[in-house]
């Protein structure tokens, strides 16, 4: 009895799982919904580099080895703010969203 392994070699010839799903991913960020995802990817992504870094600055101001420290505030400031940006996008998005769906229809 002869095994047929075509299926195992198109299987490897044809796109992964993750090819295909980065590829639904990037089609489904092509409309306008998907424009709104990515502003808020991208602010998401902006803020977590800022805290990151403030952290990383904090950690040497603790340390001792921070040898600039208004360029830490000015790091820290930077964070707070992206931060406070953070929570006033989300609530508007909230409050609009709440809006739309006390509208009648």
């Amino acid at each position: 009895m002869k095994i047929d392994n075509s299926f195992m070699t198109a299987a490897r010839i044809g796109p992964t799982l993750e090819q295909m799903t980065v590829n639904n991913e990037n089609e489904e960020k092509k409309g306008i919904a998907g424009g709104f995802e990515k502003i808020f990817d991208d602010l998401w992504n902006a803020s977590g580099e800022l805290s990151a870094e403030s952290r990383g600055e904090t950690a040497k101001l603790m340390t001792g080895g921070l040898e600039d420290l208004p360029a830490m505030q000015v790091i820290g400031e930077k964070s707070g703010i992206m931060f406070e940006y953070n929570l006033t996008v989300r609530s508007k998005v909230i409050d609009a969203y709440n809006d739309i769906l006390k509208t009648q229809v």
